[in-house]
């Protein structure tokens, strides 16, 4: 075992506290609309660290340990692209605002009411699917950290060609159930109140391992041991990474890309879309979302790259030795390089820090497993079986409360058992990001069309939707099928187009290499592109210049529920309306400052190198000052988000004591409307006039 006493008593404390939080909370879920959303109770503190680490999770740290374990310093600058863009993001509320005007529980609940039922439920299937494949290796992910890390032995057993680990499995199973009570207990309302408790500890924990890293290496050894990289796949110099596996500079561009068209259209953290008070406080959550990836950039970087000079200077031999003991008895190479990091690191932590960094994994596994759970099993039965039992009975005749959260559980449950089987038999043959970028297309390949079209474009149209969904999917199934059968592919190319495939191959060599020279991140880009064409033209040619009611879609005018200003459109979103208190315009400038300060180094640095001689030497200083500068920021906003933080749970918790519960509001939609916008007589008229 690698841990000692001090070490399973921080991890033991971390769970208690949550599980404790989760017990005492539970009570408050009383509706569909609880269960679901909160409520829409949640205020932008409690958003913002919650939805943060909910997406961040075990295996998104394991994810980023392999791409900084390739590609050292250098992807930190390249990650500097999407700041300015997710802040611009954020700040204008894209996407988000009008989102939370339409009172959608679901995305695909918004595409019944802009597009249609069909639309609905092929829409809520395919996230499902896509969804579910994705989060399918999660477990798998952080059970073999908790193994390795901790120290546990294997223990495996034969079942026939089956081999199973038992020890493996009952790491998942427990980390699961704890998982899986949350989520049931109390759905939306225990998941946030866990994740911002969870999330809180890991930005504290976050603030002292980037102390500790800081302190522990000498910056002249770090440089020594990151030189040793090739000199086109360069650990320290930006300008030089062409080579490297996977994580080069086509990949973050395309990031970028991908940031601004597919916005929200992953539905992982679905829960929280909706969950906010107001469409302001959703836009000011996100903007708070964007300054916790402050807090984690320094250690989630410092972490691999310490792995890697353990394991590569003279001066680190021995735990080295050790490391690559264990490693060697790991035979599938995927595994092995996604474990590099988490068994380089297991003998390094001093006494209570490696159990505080053993808990940081604990809460961000837990924190996104109850939350994807959540998701995934609501969207099942809210997006495809209660709009297909809709449709066959005609009437309006929603589930009463019991028993559609009854549903939701079970669904919920199928979820959960899924993915545990999923994690003990799968073979992972992709790094954990290209995994993410492959199942993901599948969605997210086209979804970003049909939300922004629909949320921004009054033309666009069902049609345009439908064929945007086909064209997306099309090319994740052959990107899929790509990837895994590359030597099938290239026999079919060659043998069914000989003329073509000679030609191809004298344009394009690497198409000869064992593996696909597409990367699935480079297929995503090529789905994102295609379906937005295709739904821009399909809507013009099929539309006719037919608009679309916006105003009642998004509850505006005299479909308003509230009286409410709306918000600035153009440049003018940029700017801070009435709704701004101090410590959002505190919050928006300091977002911005921030944002552009880091754009301004970007391009600057760029241009420098690219038109002058830069060593690496130079570019170590560089990042020595960015590491002094990450923590000095970093301490003050954990501060500030635990403060608020507090501040918004206290308000929920009080708010979801006096809120009175509109059963209605269970995501059932009507024609183009929520079944909450219609009142009792309306509902008893379209009754009395459906068909029998």
């Amino acid at each position: 075992m690698n841990l000692y006493m001090l070490d399973w008593a921080v991890l033991g404390g971390v769970i208690i506290l949550i599980c404790w939080s989760a017990f005492v909370t539970g009570k408050h879920t009383r509706s569909v609309s609880d269960f679901l959303s909160g409520n829409r109770c949640a205020g932008k503190y409690l958003l913002g660290v919650a939805d943060g680490v909910a997406g961040l999770g075990a295996i998104s740290i394991i994810a980023v340990f392999e791409m900084h374990y390739k590609a050292g310093f250098t992807a930190v600058w390249w990650q500097m692209m999407t700041l300015v863009v997710m802040v611009l993001i954020a700040v204008t509320g894209w996407v988000q605002y009008r989102y939370r005007e339409t009172r959608a529980m679901t995305m695909a609940q918004f595409f019944e009411v802009r597009y249609s039922r069909g639309f609905r439920v092929f829409a809520g299937l395919l996230a499902f699917l896509s969804g579910t494949i994705n989060f399918a290796i999660f477990p798998a992910v952080g059970g073999r950290f908790f193994q390795y890390f901790c120290g546990f032995p294997s223990y495996t057993v034969s079942l026939g060609i089956l081999e199973i680990d038992l020890v493996f499995a009952a790491i998942m199973l427990f980390i699961l159930g704890i998982s899986l009570w949350f989520t049931l207990s109390g759905g939306q309302i225990v998941v946030m109140v866990t994740d911002f408790i969870q999330g809180t500890f890991c930005n504290i924990m976050f603030v002292i391992l980037g102390l500790y890293l800081l302190y522990r290496f000498d910056w002249a050894t770090v440089a020594e041991a990151l030189s040793t990289a090739p000199e086109n796949a360069s650990m320290i110099h930006p300008m030089k990474t062409s080579e490297t596996d996977n994580f080069n500079m086509t990949y973050f561009l395309i990031a970028v890309f991908g940031a601004f068209y597919s916005y929200m259209a992953w539905q992982g953290n679905q829960g929280y879309y909706c969950a906010a008070k107001s469409p302001h406080e959703a836009k000011m959550g996100r903007i708070i979302g964007n300054l916790r990836p402050i807090i984690q950039s320094l250690p989630l970087a410092l972490l691999p790259i310490s792995a890697f000079v353990i394991l590569h200077h003279p001066l680190y031999a021995d735990y080295a030795a050790d490391a690559q003991s264990v490693l060697h008895t790991v035979a599938n190479e995927q595994i092995r390089s996604q474990l590099t990091v988490t068994v380089a690191l297991a003998h390094f932590f001093p006494m209570g820090l490696a159990g505080g960094f053993a808990a940081v994994m604990f809460a961000a596994f837990v924190s996104t497993h109850d939350t994807y759970l959540h998701t995934w099993g609501s969207i099942f039965v809210q997006d495809v079986a209660l709009p297909v039992r809709n449709a066959v009975r005609g009437k309006i005749a929603p589930l009463p409360p019991k028993q559609h959260i009854a549903w939701l559980r079970a669904s919920i449950i199928g979820v959960c058992v899924f993915i545990f089987l999923f994690s003990l038999l799968f073979n992972q043959q992709q790094d954990i990001l290209m995994y993410f970028a492959l199942t993901g297309t599948i969605y997210l390949g086209w979804a970003g069309a049909a939300i922004i079209g629909g949320l921004y474009w009054k033309y666009g149209n069902t049609a345009g939707a439908w064929t945007a969904a086909v064209t997306g999917m099309a090319l994740a199934i052959a990107g899929w099928y790509m990837t895994y059968f590359w030597p099938n592919t290239q026999a079919v190319l060659e043998n069914c187009t000989p003329a073509f495939w000679a030609w191809a191959v004298a344009a394009w060599p690497k198409l000869l290499e064992p593996r696909c020279p597409i990367t699935a991140q480079v297929l995503w880009f090529y789905a994102m592109v295609a379906s937005s064409l295709v739904y821009v033209v399909v809507s013009l040619v099929t539309g006719r210049g037919r608009a679309c009611n916006m105003d009642r879609i998004l509850h505006r005018g005299e479909y308003a529920r509230e009286k409410t200003d709306l918000p600035p459109t153009g440049w003018r979103a940029l700017a801070m309306g009435p709704e701004y208190t101090l410590a959002d315009r505190l919050l928006v400038i300091g977002s911005y400052a921030y944002a552009f300060i880091f754009l301004a180094i970007f391009f600057g640095g760029t241009l420098y190198a690219l038109t002058f001689t830069v060593s690496d030497s130079t570019w170590m200083i560089v990042w020595k000052w960015w590491c002094y500068a990450m923590f000095t920021v970093s301490v003050v906003i954990a501060l500030w988000l635990c403060i608020g933080g507090i501040g918004d749970l206290r308000r929920m918790l009080r708010d979801l004591r006096a809120a009175v519960r509109d059963d209605r509001d269970d995501g059932t939609v009507v024609g183009d409307r929520n079944l909450d916008d219609l009142d009792e007589d309306e509902i008893q008229r379209m009754n009395v006039d459906a068909p029998e």
